[in-house]
């Protein structure tokens, strides 16, 4: 684990919040500097809309219980992984920012959780239509999509041609148009 050093005085300078200001905003991925006490130093704008998303109930200047406990107790030298059902999840990677461990880095990477074949059931289509309408919107072919669920291309083909009557759709193009509306707004 790399240490860096950071000075004690960095607040009390008078360029301090205007750099604080820009690296929050400007920052494009989520990290937040914390100490033991739970308490956030510094925060990216990404960081605070993860936190509030998968915490609503803390308050923007501490970090959760769960992220605390980790990081006093916990094994930081292996990422801590917190899943919500809707949300996706949440991989949190510890780097000290003191020889102390009273400050730590944080980087968050929130990916989100992909309901796959399931979320299509609710444009009315069988389970196994569902199957072949979600590899069809990764780009599979006929024949792919055959080996991929161990049927033959033929069966994929009359699945195809009944999600597209359901879907009200003339082509597989726009079939997957409708599949990744519902892909993308689960998301």
């Amino acid at each position: 684990m790399q240490t860096i050093s950071f000075p004690a005085n960095a607040a009390a300078s008078p360029v301090h919040h205007g750099v604080h200001e820009l690296l929050e905003n400007a920052l494009e991925q989520a990290f937040l500097i914390a100490n033991t006490n739970g308490e956030i130093l510094f925060a990216t704008r990404k960081t605070r809309a993860i936190l509030r998303a998968f915490f609503a109930q803390v308050p923007d200047d501490l970090i959760p219980n769960e992220i605390r406990t980790w990081l006093v107790k916990g094994d930081t030298n292996r990422p801590l992984v917190i899943h919500h059902p809707k949300k996706g999840e949440i991989e949190i990677c510890k780097f000290s920012l003191s020889p102390s461990e009273n400050l730590s880095l944080l980087r968050i990477e929130h990916r989100l959780v992909r309901q796959g074949p399931k979320a299509l059931l609710t444009l009315g289509l069988t389970a196994r239509e569902a199957e072949v309408l979600f590899w069809i919107t990764e780009g599979k072919t006929n024949p792919e999509i055959a080996v991929i669920l161990d049927t033959s291309p033929g069966t994929v083909k009359k699945h195809a041609a009944n999600l597209y009557a359901k879907l009200g759709v003339p082509t597989r193009t726009s079939a997957a148009r409708c599949a990744l509306s519902i892909l993308l707004a689960d998301a």
